[in-house]
């Protein structure tokens, strides 16, 4: 009987026109024979949806894109094409309506009494950008709450979040714990973090690496934000009073999250495929990052565009030569780091491939020195001159014999 009362309460928004006052009143008419509650009711006059499973309800909050909209410098069209870009490691194995960028609002930051009351996520579709959001109105609906978000994101998905592989996706576990013989199972979950993305892009520029910090690189600014640690005080409000407008601000914080996730991944993907102008100490990050992750060539296209390296980046670029064979270029950039690692490696060449003992003991005297003033831990220290000495005796003994 209910669905029928939906139905028509459907049918009747497309009423033509012609008819305001009959198509009003059968509405109304409607709502009060489907029994929503006033807290239902309020949600619905914002353009919510109510969702019901078993005896309970949660809310779910649907905003679409176009394409050509922005969200600070950004169109969503241009992260539409970055994400058809198979380029590691911001790749993503899945078709597009697979991707979700998601973020949760949780009334605390860990153990089993947290509980999350709003959760969403971005979603390219249909030539658009869905946001959706679904907000738990009573702590005591949560298999509502994870039965049509389960439902909705469908059995493999790729995460896109900040701190989500850490935060998010474990608190959506436990949570699930307490529900699970009446939702959904868990999808099959990959995650790419742009928390860790932006601490190696951006390394040594920032104090903070909040989700906020990173908005003047997509050159968004928030107006009016609530702070997110006050959006558990408004949740409790809201259970007390049980109306939505309490929830204006938690709700727009978090979809800036979402829309602001979308943007970042824009901006870090087209620093990372060389289709954005960036200053030598990003390209240097990147370039080591690749370097790190074993993607060789992509790490050395990027340090051919560093037009001026740290002695740090001038290390990492020796040690990719000498993983890539290439021994003159490695010594250059060993000998350019000037660092007592660098003169190690130097070492290593003089003595196995340039097969000059009395050169290579020079270059481990120099580590020695270089050693020396450095203000580090006393067995550090220690350990590491007893590693030099150790090899400067025995090419003492080859230059001897």
């Amino acid at each position: 009987m209910k669905n029928r009362l939906r139905r028509m309460l459907k049918s009747t928004s497309d009423v033509a026109p012609d008819t305001p006052a009959s198509s009003a009143s059968e509405t109304e008419t409607a709502k009060r024979l489907v029994g929503w509650t006033d807290e239902q009711q309020a949600w619905i006059d914002r353009g919510a949806d109510i969702l019901t499973f078993e005896e309970e309800w949660i809310v779910r909050i649907d905003k679409r894109y176009a394409l050509t909209d922005r969200h600070g410098d950004r169109s969503f069209a241009e992260v539409y094409e970055s994400l058809q870009l198979p380029h590691p490691p911001l790749a993503l194995d899945v078709p597009l309506e697979q991707v979700i960028f998601f973020d949760t609002e949780t009334t605390g930051l860990r153990g089993t009494g947290t509980t999350i009351f709003l959760l969403g996520f971005a979603r390219f579709e249909q030539c658009g950008l869905l946001m959706r959001q679904y907000f738990l109105p009573h702590p005591h609906f949560e298999a509502a709450f994870y039965h049509h978000f389960l439902h909705d994101i469908g059995d493999d998905v790729r995460f896109v979040t900040y701190n989500g592989k850490s935060f998010d996706w474990p608190q959506i576990k436990t949570r699930h714990v307490f529900v699970r013989e009446r939702v959904p199972r868990l999808p099959k979950v990959g995650h790419l973090d742009l928390l860790h993305v932006a601490r190696r892009i951006f390394k040594g520029m920032y104090d903070s690496y909040r989700l906020t910090a990173m908005e003047e690189r997509i050159g968004f600014e928030r107006e009016g934000d609530l702070p997110g640690f006050l959006a558990p005080m408004h949740y409790f409000q809201y259970v007390e009073h049980q109306h939505p407008d309490i929830m204006t601000g938690v709700l727009q914080h978090h979809l800036d999250d979402c829309l602001t996730l979308v943007s970042l991944y824009d901006t870090c993907n087209r620093l990372v495929t060389h289709r954005a102008e960036a200053p030598s100490p990003i390209q240097e990050n990147i370039a080591i990052w690749l370097a790190d992750l074993g993607i060789h060539e992509g790490s050395h296209a990027h340090f051919q565009q560093v037009k001026e390296l740290s002695p740090e980046g001038w290390l990492r670029k020796g040690y990719l030569h000498k993983k890539m064979k290439n021994h003159e270029q490695a010594r250059e950039c060993f000998l350019k780091s000037d660092s007592y690692l660098g003169y190690i490696e130097l070492a290593k060449w003089a003595e196995h491939i340039a097969k000059d003992p009395v050169l290579a003991y020079d270059y481990t005297e120099r580590a020695r020195h270089q050693v020396e003033r450095h203000h580090w831990l006393i067995t550090k220290k220690e350990r590491i001159l007893a590693e030099l000495d150790h090899r400067g005796r025995r090419l003492k003994r080859k230059c001897n014999a």
